[in-house]
C-alpha cells in the first residue's frame, strides 16, 4: 500500500486573500515572457507579487537578466522571483515517502522493507507529485502576498499535476473503504483473542495518515476550481497550430472544472481577424494582446516599455 507524501500545513485557503495565477500553454509560445510582464505590471500598481518558475527549463533569469534560486529575490518594489529546482523536490518527496513508510509500518521492520524503498524513484507520476509539493509549499509559505504567479511546465505536465488533487481524492476515498474493511476483520480477530475485556485498540496510523492527505488534497482541489482565487491563463501565438492546441488545453481544463478567463495572444501582429476567431472559439474568455516585439525581451527597462493591450487594473477586480 503506497501513501503519497505531502507536507501538512495549517493554512486554510478559504480565508486567504491572495490570488494564484497559472500561465500555461504549449512550449515556445511565450509563457515565461507573459508571466514576467504580467507580474511586473501588477507589482507596479502597488500589489505584492511572487513570480515562481516551476518549468524545468527556466527562462525567467534570462528575461530579468539576473540569477534566481529557491529564495525570493526582489527585482522591483513589490515583485520577487523564484526558480524552483524540481529535482530537489523529487528528492524531498522520496525522502518524505521513505520516512512515512518507516513510521507507518514500523511493526514490519523484520521484513526489511527498507531494501525496497529505492524502487520508489521509478514510480510513475513521481514528477507530478513533486511539482504539486513545490506548488503547495509556495502557496502556503508566501500566502501573505497579493498574488502568486506560476510560470508552468509544458501543458502535458501542467494538466497532470493540476488534476492530481481531484484524482488523488477519488483514490484515497476508496482506499479508506478498503482499509476500514481490513480493520473490521482485524477487530474480529482481536476480540476473539482478547475477549470482551480486552484493551482498546489505538487508532490505525495508516487510516489517520489517509485522512490527513484527504484534507490536503481537498484544500488544493478547492483552490484550483475557485475562480475567485485562481486564474488559469492560456498563452498562444497567432497561428493555426497554436489555436488547435489551445482548444485542447481549454477543453482539458474544463473537464477538470477549471475555467479559463483569459487568453494571452502573444506576438500579436495586428491581425484583428484572428482575434475575432479567438472571440468566437473562446467566448467565455477575454483575449489579452501582447504585441510582437522586434527585439529580445531582456531586462527591466525592456519589460517596462512593453505594452499590454489590456486594462491591468480591471484584471485585479
Amino acid at each position: 500500500m503506497r501513501l503519497q507524501r505531502l507536507q501538512i500545513y495549517l493554512v486554510k485557503y478559504e480565508g486567504v486573500k491572495l490570488k494564484v495565477i497559472f500561465f500555461t500553454g504549449k512550449g515556445g509560445v511565450g509563457k515565461s515572457t507573459s508571466s514576467a510582464v504580467f507580474a511586473y505590471k501588477i507589482a507596479r500598481t502597488g500589489k505584492t507579487v511572487l513570480l515562481n518558475s516551476i518549468d524545468p527549463a527556466h527562462n525567467l533569469h534570462d528575461i530579468f537578466d539576473t540569477k534566481f534560486g529557491h529564495v525570493p529575490k526582489p527585482v522591483v518594489e513589490g515583485l520577487s522571483v523564484i526558480e524552483t529546482n524540481l529535482e530537489k523536490w523529487v528528492e524531498k518527496y522520496l525522502k518524505d515517502t521513505e520516512r512515512e513508510f518507516k513510521e507507518v509500518y514500523r511493526y514490519q521492520e523484520a521484513f526489511n522493507l527498507h531494501k525496497y524503498f529505492k524502487t520508489l524513484k521509478y514510480s510513475p507520476g513521481l514528477e507530478e507529485y513533486a511539482v504539486l509539493l513545490a506548488l503547495q509549499n509556495t502557496i502556503d509559505k508566501y500566502s501573505d502576498r497579493d498574488y502568486i504567479i506560476f510560470d508552468t511546465p509544458p501543458t502535458a505536465l501542467t494538466l497532470k499535476f493540476m488534476a492530481l488533487p481531484s484524482v488523488s481524492l477519488l483514490w484515497l476515498k476508496e482506499l479508506v473503504k478498503f482499509r476500514q474493511m481490513i480493520l473490521d476483520k482485524k477487530k474480529i480477530v482481536t476480540k476473539i483473542l482478547e475477549g470482551k475485556n480486552g484493551r482498546e485498540i489505538e487508532r490505525d496510523p495508516v487510516l489517520k495518515r489517509i485522512d490527513e492527505l484527504i484534507k490536503v488534497y481537498q484544500n488544493l482541489s478547492n483552490l484550483f476550481v475557485d475562480s475567485r482565487k485562481t486564474k488559469i491563463i492560456v498563452v498562444m501565438n497567432p497561428d493555426k497550430l497554436s489555436l488547435s492546441e489551445s482548444r485542447d488545453i481549454v477543453s482539458s481544463f474544463k473537464d477538470l472544472d477549471m475555467s479559463i478567463p483569459y487568453i494571452v495572444l502573444n506576438k500579436f501582429n495586428k491581425d484583428e481577424s484572428f482575434c475575432k476567431i479567438l472571440e468566437k472559439e473562446f467566448n467565455d474568455a477575454e483575449v489579452i494582446k501582447f504585441p510582437r516585439n522586434e527585439t529580445e525581451i531582456i531586462g527591466l527597462e525592456c519589460i517596462d516599455g512593453l505594452e499590454i493591450l489590456f486594462d491591468i487594473d480591471r484584471f485585479q477586480d
